[in-house]
Order: C-alpha cells, then sequence, then structure tokens
C-alpha cells in the first residue's frame, strides 16, 4: 500500500545508458513501493553543480524539492552526489562500486563480484540492478545474441568472436535470431561482423535504439547468447527468464568476471559455452532493483 509521506529522489544523471538505466531502475522500484516524486538532475561537472548549490544557499534562485534519496551510477555521479547532500540533505545511494571510499555513501549497492567487503552501509547484488520480470511471453523461435565489447580482462579476437556467432547461427537456422551490439563494441568489429556473418541476420546497433529495447527483445527471446565479458546483459537476460548461453572469450587470465560467468555455469543458472540451443536447468528471479527497494524502504523508514 502506498504512504501518505512522499519520498523525493533525486537521480543523478551520468549519461551513460548502462548507468542511468539503473539509477532508474532503483528510483521506479521505490516508486512501485512508495509515495514517490523522482527528480533527474541532468549533468553537469562537480564546478557547476557547486555553484548552482550555492546560489541556492544564497537565496538567489529557488531551489528544486529537497531529496530524501539521492541516487547515482557511475564515477561522474559520486562527487555531484555528495555536494547535492551537503547543500540539501538527504541519503545517497550509490549504484556500482564507487571510485570514492564506501563511507563516503548512506548506501553502496555494489555487485558481489566485485567482492565489495562486509560493511553496513553496503548491500551485495546479483550483477548490476535491473527492474525486470520474467513475463513468461518468450518465443521459442526467437534468439538473441549480444555483443560487448573490449575490456582489460579478455581479449576481443574479431575472427573468433565471429566464428562461434556463425556457428550459432548456422545450428538454429530455424530461429529468428538479431544481434545486438553495445557501448563498448568497437566499430570497426562491427564492419567486420557484418563482412562475414553467413546469412542475413538484423543487426541492431546500440545507439539506434531506446533505452528500452533490449529488456523488450530479453522478455521476447527464450535462447540468448552474450560475450561474457558482459556480465551485466548476462544477469539482466536471467532475470527476463531467457536461457542464457556466454560466447567463450580468450581471458587475459583469471579475473572477478570470468570467475562469476564460472559461478553462474557451475550453479546451471546460464550454461557452457555452446553453439547449441540449451535450455538452463535453473530458472531463478532476480530482479535486483526490487529487492533492494524493500530494503531500502524497510531500512529506512522512509514512508
Amino acid at each position: 500500500m502506498r504512504q501518505n509521506k512522499k519520498i523525493n529522489i533525486w537521480l543523478i544523471k551520468d549519461n551513460k545508458r548502462g548507468h542511468d538505466k539503473q539509477s532508474e531502475a532503483l528510483a521506479n522500484a521505490i516508486r512501485a513501493i512508495s509515495n514517490v516524486e523522482i527528480i533527474q538532475i541532468k549533468y553537469q561537472t562537480v564546478w557547476g553543480l557547486l555553484f548552482d548549490s550555492f546560489l541556492v544557499f544564497m537565496g538567489k534562485k529557488i531551489a528544486t524539492k529537497k531529496p530524501d534519496l539521492i541516487i547515482g551510477a557511475g564515477h561522474s555521479t559520486h562527487a555531484r552526489m555528495i555536494v547535492s547532500k551537503l547543500f540539501f540533505g538527504g541519503r545517497t545511494i550509490v549504484i556500482m562500486k564507487p571510485s570514492l571510499p564506501i563511507f563516503c555513501f548512506d548506501l553502496c549497492l555494489i555487485p558481489s563480484h566485485d567482492r565489495p567487503k562486509v560493511k553496513s552501509n553496503v548491500i551485495k547484488t546479483n550483477g548490476a540492478i535491473n527492474n525486470i520480470d520474467n513475463e513468461s511471453r518468450h518465443s521459442s523461435s526467437v534468439g538473441l545474441i549480444l555483443i560487448g565489447g573490449k575490456s582489460k580482462y579478455f581479449v576481443w579476437n574479431y575472427a573468433d568472436i565471429t566464428d562461434q556467432v556463425n556457428k550459432i547461427i548456422k545450428l538454429n537456422h530455424d530461429l529468428r535470431i538479431t544481434i545486438s551490439t553495445s557501448r563498448r563494441t568497437p566499430e570497426h568489429f562491427i564492419s567486420y561482423l557484418k563482412s562475414n556473418i553467413i546469412r542475413d541476420t538484423k543487426i541492431i546497433l546500440y545507439e539506434d535504439v531506446s533505452t528500452d529495447w533490449l529488456e523488450d527483445q530479453a522478455k521476447k527471446s527464450k535462447f540468448a547468447w552474450v560475450t561474457e565479458d558482459s556480465i551485466s546483459m548476462i544477469y539482466e537476460l536471467v532475470a527476463s527468464g531467457s536461457y542464457v548461453t556466454p560466447i567463450k572469450l580468450t581471458k587475459k587470465g583469471n579475473s572477478k568476471i570470468s570467475d562469476e560467468v564460472e559461478r553462474l555455469i557451475n550453479l546451471k543458472i546460464i550454461n557452457k559455452h555452446s553453439g547449441q540451443r540449451l535450455k538452463t536447468r535453473k530458472l531463478v528471479t532476480m530482479n535486483e532493483a526490487r529487492r533492494c527497494a524493500l530494503i531500502i524502504t524497510s531500512n529506512w523508514r522512509l514512508n
């Protein structure tokens, strides 16, 4: 039940789709269980925010509604969140492992694969924050291939990745497969893939679609393959109820990302590397935004 007291949430924007999407997911999850107004704070430099805050503080301009919660994801939001709290009050919630010390924030939502220390102001999350539910509307004739990009943990081998994509298409010729890039996908790789793909398969560019395109596609695609550098996309697909298979990349060495992929494989939450469509043995409910929202509203008694 919604309560009478309104919670004002400031969303400190980062202008990176993946980061802002996580902030919005958490804010919307809190709004689903509380009386909330969400105020989006556009991207600006810390000095710009300091100047604006000073003018408000000195009464030179009308302040926006003061925040109860200040939410942000991405390094560029951290200082701005702290400045916002300094001038306007509220509690800060940072999503992902911050570049500043953890004690600078009231709450940190950090993926478990980042191996955060146990702290009273830390909640470990299963991958990136998402507000995705399995709506059970997948089509067994629809497949999705998601391409990540260059990573400090993996070698980005054009030929090897393209060969695996072609193998998936060849082994699943009866699936309507869509390929999608991401923010990190190299432009030269996209050109290489288009030139070497074995059949006319739709390739969707990350920058050409809306922020909710991936979520909608995930809810339609019964089978999905993802390059294993893209742990956030893996978790989004798992949350949507797709059967997820990682596309193998050459590791530069053991890393938190490769360890997390292996952990999910061992738990049978995702499949082993394969070009064939496989059904995961264990489907799990993984709406991390809702879980965190319940913890926040319960522990902080915001309503």
